[in-house]
């Protein structure tokens, strides 16, 4: 197992994530944005996998993570970003309701609607950004 793949992976989403929400600038249509929320978990979630595998953990996943890794690596809100986008991303895949109204997307995640504006899904980018730059990729196990 090696973390560059994740890691590369991770960059990939994210330029992905970044360029969806330059689009949604010009084009402000909610496919963007679900697209942004999309890539940016899928990013955050290459990234936990590269941090675990890069110190040393066999097998885990978001809570391993957390116990294990995140404090080495990242700062309190990084970490809290990467664990919303991800919970952000697993709430819009099964909400039965989801639409844009201005700059927010508004889904509807156990019977309570949520809303999200665009700054909040810009921040979750930025940190899954943050999370990547603060990944050491020169040294060598």
């Amino acid at each position: 197992m090696d973390y560059m793949s994740d890691f590369i992976e991770a960059k990939y989403h994210l330029a992905v994530a970044e360029r969806m929400l330059e689009g949604y600038v010009e084009y402000p249509e909610k496919r963007f944005l679900v697209g942004v929320i999309n890539e940016g978990a899928k990013a955050a979630s290459r990234l936990v996998r590269a941090f675990l595998i890069y110190d040393g953990v066999k097998h885990g996943g978001l809570d391993k993570f957390l116990r294990v890794a995140a404090a080495k690596y990242l700062d309190g809100i990084t970490i809290e970003n990467l664990v919303k986008i991800l919970e952000v991303e697993r709430a819009q895949k099964v909400s039965p309701i989801e639409f844009v109204k201005g700059d927010k997307i508004i889904l509807l995640i156990r019977g309570k609607y949520r809303v999200l504006t665009v700054s909040r899904i810009r921040e979750f980018v930025k940190s899954v950004g943050d999370a990547v730059s603060k990944f050491s990729t020169s040294i060598k196990r």
